[in-house]
C-alpha cells in the first residue's frame, strides 16, 4: 500500500483492516491499532481471533461462513469489550475473491456505541411511556365520569371508555372525530361553551347540559370545562362530565310531588280555615245577640271556642310552612351566624328574656356558614323560643349558644337550663306534630322542631338532641362552613 494512501487511512476515524483467509492481519490503520490497544508491529501478522474474548469468537467466525462470491459483503454489530473500553462496532466485511476462493478479507468498523446507547435509552423511554399511557388509560377508564380532551375545532383528541360508551361507540371509533359529526346540531352548544373557555382562559364548572347523541339515549350531564394554555398555537380543553340523568328525573318527580303537596296544602288550608271562620263568626254573633240571656259560664265557653279556633289557625299556618319548605326555597349564601344571632337578640329576644328573668350568652367569634339567612333566623328563633317556653319555674332561664368547627361543618350548640326533654323522645320531637310527653300540657303546634329539621336538612346539615349532665335541654345543629370563595 502506498505511503500516501496509508497516511490517508491512518487519519480516518473508522477501523480499517485486512487479513488473509487464515485471519492473520496484513494491514491495520491507526484507529484499528488503537482500538486493539496495541502497536502496528504487534497487530500485523497476528491472528484476528487472538484479540477477542473466547465467548465471541464463534460469533465472529460465523460471518465468514456466509461470505460467497454471490454475497461478498456482510455486516455485523459486535459488542466488544476491548482495552479501550466497551464498544459497539458496526463491522462491514468484504471478501476479495480470485475465482471462487477468498484471496483476502477487508473489514471496516464504525463505532456506533453512542447510537446504540441512544437507541437503548429511546427504547427504554418508549417502553416507560407506553406503560404510563397504559396505566393512564386504565385509570381514565376506571373513572365513571365521562372525560374528553379536545381542541378548539371541536375535535376529540382523547376520551375514556365511559365517554365513548355514552355515545354507543368504542374509544377507537371516537378518537380523532369531530363532535359535529357525532352529535349533529346539538354539538353547537357544546362548542360555544368550549370557545368561551378558550377565549377567557377561565374554567367553567358545574355546567348543566342536555346531550343527544346520534346513537344511544339522550340525557343530562354536569360538566367541568378546564383550559390548557401551555401551547397557545394549539389550545386544548379537558371536559369532565358526570351523568345526572337519573338525578334530573328524580328532580322532575320531586318537583311534581312538591307541587302536588303544595296544591294539597293550599286546598286543605282553605277548606279547614273556611269552617273555622264560620265557627268564630257564629260564636261572636251568638255572644252579641244573646248577651245577658247567657249564663255566666257561657263567657268561658266562648273564650274556649275562640282559643281553639286561634290554635287551629296556628296549626294550619305551621303546617303550610312545613309543607312549603323545599330545596327551591333555599338560596345558599355566606351567612355570619354570630351577627345574625346578635341581631335577633337585639331585635326579638332581649325583651322576651328580660320578661322571663333570664340571660342569653352568644359566641364571640364569627361563625360563617352556607345558608339562607331568613330560614336560619327561623331555626334559631324556634330553638330560643322553645327555651323560653319550656323554662323551669324555680330558676331564672339561662341559654348559651356555643360553636366549634367539625370537619366541613360548624357545630352550633344551643343549651338551656329549662325543664328538659325525656331522652326517650329524642327522635319523636322532630316528627310532624310530635311532642315530648312532659310538655303535652304546654301550648304548641308540634311542628316547630320538625320544621327546623326539614330546613336544616335542605341546607345539607343535621340537628339532634344531645344529652347533658345538668338540667335543661341541648340541641346541636351542624351547618356547612362557608367556602373561602364565597367570602
Amino acid at each position: 500500500m502506498s505511503p500516501t494512501l496509508n497516511s490517508i487511512l491512518d487519519t480516518h476515524p473508522d477501523l480499517i483492516c485486512r487479513y488473509n483467509p487464515s485471519l492473520e492481519f496484513t494491514y491495520a490503520n491507526l484507529a484499528m491499532v488503537e482500538f486493539l490497544g496495541a502497536s502496528k508491529e504487534e497487530v500485523l501478522g497476528s491472528n484476528l481471533l487472538s484479540w477477542y474474548p473466547a465467548d465471541i469468537k464463534n460469533n465472529i467466525l460465523s460471518i465468514y461462513d456466509v461470505i460467497t462470491p454471490e454475497r461478498p459483503s456482510q455486516t455485523l454489530i459486535q459488542a466488544s469489550d476491548m482495552k479501550t473500553g466497551a464498544s459497539s462496532i458496526l463491522w462491514t466485511t468484504i471478501g476479495l475473491f480470485e475465482g471462487d476462493a477468498v484471496r483476502e478479507y477487508q473489514s471496516v468498523g464504525r463505532n456506533i456505541t453512542a447510537e446504540v446507547e441512544l437507541e437503548h435509552k429511546l427504547k427504554s423511554q418508549t417502553q416507560t411511556l407506553d406503560r404510563v399511557q397504559t396505566e393512564l388509560r386504565s385509570v381514565l377508564d376506571a373513572v365513571p365520569s365521562r372525560i374528553w380532551y379536545k381542541d378548539d375545532k371541536n375535535n376529540i383528541l382523547r376520551l375514556n371508555q365511559a365517554a365513548a360508551s355514552s355515545m354507543g361507540m368504542t374509544v377507537a371509533e371516537v378518537e380523532g372525530q369531530n363532535t359535529y359529526d357525532l352529535f349533529g346540531d346539538a354539538a353547537k352548544s357544546y362548542h360555544e361553551a368550549d370557545l368561551k373557555v378558550f377565549e377567557s382562559g377561565v374554567a367553567i364548572r358545574g355546567l348543566i347540559e342536555a346531550y343527544t347523541p346520534e346513537t344511544g339515549e339522550s340525557g343530562w350531564v354536569q360538566t367541568d370545562k378546564i383550559p390548557f394554555d401551555d401551547d397557545p398555537e394549539e389550545p386544548r380543553i379537558l371536559v369532565v362530565s358526570t351523568d345526572i340523568t337519573e338525578l334530573k328525573e328524580q328532580e322532575a318527580i320531586l318537583k311534581s310531588i312538591n307541587k302536588n303537596l303544595d296544591d294539597f296544602a293550599s286546598l286543605v288550608s282553605h277548606d279547614l280555615q273556611a269552617p273555622l271562620r264560620k265557627i268564630a263568626i257564629t260564636a261572636q254573633l251568638m255572644e252579641l245577640e244573646l248577651g245577658d240571656q247567657l249564663p255566666k259560664s257561657a263567657g268561658d265557653y266562648f273564650k274556649d271556642i275562640s282559643q281553639g279556633v286561634s290554635h287551629m289557625r296556628t296549626l294550619i299556618q305551621s303546617f303550610l310552612k312545613f309543607m312549603r319548605a323545599s330545596p327551591d326555597s333555599v338560596a345558599l349564601d355566606t351567612v355570619n351566624l354570630t351577627a345574625l344571632l346578635r341581631e335577633m337578640a337585639d331585635e326579638e329576644m332581649t325583651e322576651a328574656f328580660s320578661d322571663a328573668g333570664g340571660t342569653l350568652s352568644l359566641p364571640d367569634n364569627d361563625i360563617l356558614v352556607r345558608g339562607d339567612m331568613d330560614l336560619l333566623r327561623q331555626i334559631f328563633a324556634n330553638l330560643l323560643g322553645n327555651s323560653i317556653k319550656y323554662r323551669a319555674a324555680d330558676r331564672p332561664i339561662e341559654v348559651e349558644i356555643t360553636a366549634k368547627k367539625d370537619q366541613q361543618f360548624w357545630a352550633i350548640t344551643v343549651s338551656d337550663n329549662g325543664t328538659g326533654i325525656d331522652e326517650n323522645s329524642s327522635e319523636q320531637i322532630f316528627d310532624l306534630f310530635g311532642r315530648s310527653k312532659p310538655h303535652k300540657e304546654i301550648e304548641g303546634s308540634g311542628i316547630g322542631l320538625a320544621l327546623c329539621r326539614r330546613i336544616i336538612t335542605l341546607h345539607g346539615g343535621t340537628i339532634e338532641l344531645v344529652s347533658k349532665n345538668t338540667p335543661g335541654s341541648s340541641f346541636r345543629v351542624k351547618l356547612n362552613r362557608a367556602r373561602q370563595s364565597d367570602g
